[in-house]
């Protein structure tokens, strides 16, 4: 339905509470929307949900992130050693390459790093990421949006011969002589490409065992203590605790639990404060094993991204179970469930179920989650969610959740996470040990 500026004004009027003001990308239209943000909630009744951002709050992804964004200015630039260029300036740009849409990563990079690129070099790697992805992708959206990029270019006649890999180092360099100036909306474009083909070779190099060759191409050694792909802390005990799988053994997991939050929060628990968490983490397992959660895992990652991650981060969960102290019995129901990660989330929900444009900090995929649950409105403020960024904060408002926590990591810290209800440096562990998942006295 057509209205009137007077009619919006007295629709956004009615709405009490805070908005929030969202940038779009350069070329889409409108450059800015709003979006009213639900009433911030510290705690909740009845709680039935838990939606969860995956990278950065459920796992640690960004080496690789930010390893392949940086590969891409390099690449655009030709300044392919530190001697060259030195790389990212992890205090002033990391907030600005995590935590959004690719496509806003991108931009950022372009910007301030436009007077290294090149543009010979930025088409000749668009063309060479274009033959990869074409030939070996088996992600079928990311070959449309280089076909599409490569017919703006006017290159119809590369797609056939980059898709059956007929294409010479000859026939590259007279593709790459007939595209000239490119603005900055096609620069971007033609990064994101780039940036896509370095991280799907990476995860594809993993899909096939090749662990040892990553590690060594991203850290320079084989031997870096740095992880590449693992749970955050705590989520290797959140996650069975939610779904019901612990019951009364929980307890068992207080340990695993209490060492996470000693080294996140930086200070020792007592032997009273260890024996308060397992009574805790009892009676939360013997409500949840009643009541298991939907649990929901939502990313800005496309879903052969995502599928890779989760399948490897699920393997070093099954580790920590099969450490732990928990019976024979338990340890084999809880690792059958981890063989398909369609067993622990009610709603897998990544960038390929909406649209590049439309990711955090708009409140899609998080919509999305929240209809795949089966949670209708009126129970929004049942559901907790958990954010690690300003725009997935954002997102989880904007979507309805009034209960919102942050738990910034390392290289989020210096967001703005205003919109969060809670913000936790000591993650998960802290939201478990010393707010009781938000849950009011009489839920728990």
């Amino acid at each position: 339905m057509i209205t009137n500026k007077e009619a919006a004004i007295k629709t956004i009027s009615s709405h009490q509470g805070e908005f929030a003001e969202v940038k779009n990308p350069s070329y889409i239209y409108p450059p800015v929307e709003y979006y009213p943000l639900a009433a911030p909630l510290k705690s909740v009744k009845h709680l039935k949900a838990a939606l969860m951002d995956m990278d950065g709050t459920t796992t640690t992804t960004e080496v690789l992130c930010i390893y392949a964004l940086e590969q891409m200015v390099r690449r655009m630039s030709s300044l392919l050693s530190k001697d060259s260029w030195v790389g990212v300036d992890h205090e002033k740009d990391l907030a600005h390459i995590i935590g959004n849409s690719t496509t806003r990563h991108v931009e950022y990079l372009i910007h301030k790093y436009g007077n290294l690129l090149s543009h010979k070099h930025t088409v000749k790697e668009f063309l060479n990421a274009s033959q990869w992805t074409l030939a070996n992708s088996p992600d079928q959206q990311r070959k449309a949006e280089v076909v599409q990029n490569l017919k703006k270019l006017g290159l119809q006649d590369a797609v056939l011969q980059m898709q059956q890999s007929t294409t010479t180092e000859e026939k590259i360099n007279v593709w790459a002589g007939q595209i000239k100036e490119l603005d900055f909306t096609t620069q971007v474009n033609l990064g994101i490409d780039i940036y896509y083909e370095t991280y799907h070779r990476i995860l594809m190099m993993l899909k096939q065992g090749k662990g040892s060759e990553v590690r060594m191409q991203v850290f320079g050694s084989i031997d870096s203590e740095e992880n590449l792909i693992s749970p955050m802390p705590g989520i290797p005990v959140l996650i069975p605790l939610l779904k019901g799988w612990l019951g009364e053994e929980a307890p068992k997991m207080a340990g695993e639990l209490c060492d996470n939050y000693e080294k996140l929060m930086g200070k020792q628990l007592s032997s009273s404060q260890k024996e308060e968490v397992s009574r805790q983490l009892g009676q939360m397992g013997l409500k949840f094993r009643h009541q298991p959660l939907k649990l929901a895992l939502v990313t800005s990652s496309i879903f052969y991204e995502a599928d890779i991650i989760i399948q490897e981060v699920q393997e070093v969960m099954k580790t920590v179970i099969e450490k732990s102290s928990l019976s024979a019995d338990r340890k084999k129901s809880i690792l059958a469930a981890y063989e398909d990660y369609h067993n622990v989330y009610d709603a897998f929900v990544t960038a390929s179920d909406s649209s590049e444009i439309r990711l955090k900090p708009h409140r899609d995929l998080y919509s999305i989650a929240l209809h795949k649950c089966g949670i209708m409105p009126a129970d929004f403020d049942k559901v907790i969610g958990f954010e690690d960024s300003q725009s997935g904060t954002l997102a989880i408002r904007a979507a309805g959740i009034g209960c919102c926590i942050a738990v910034p990591f390392a290289q989020t810290l210096q967001h703005n996470l205003e919109a969060a209800t809670h913000v936790l440096p000591g993650g998960v562990p802290e939201a478990i040990i010393d707010l009781g998942l938000f849950m009011d006295q009489d839920n728990q």
